[in-house]
């Protein structure tokens, strides 16, 4: 299982969600409208799939 991650729209640097997913259920789940505070710069992001990808 693979950490999903985003990257930090104002720092550009890939933050984890503190969510875990392997391909196939991440593939097949709908993420929208979560939200994440980033370890990169304390904002809070809001995040959907398409932001999103699995980091293993």
């Amino acid at each position: 299982m693979g950490q999903i991650v985003i990257k930090c729209p104002t720092t550009g640097k890939e933050v984890s969600t503190g969510m875990g997913a392997d391909a196939a259920s991440f593939a097949s789940n709908t993420y929208s409208g979560n939200s994440v505070q980033c370890s990169a710069c304390g904002q809070t992001h809001t995040w959907n799939k398409a932001d999103a990808r699995v980091k293993d």
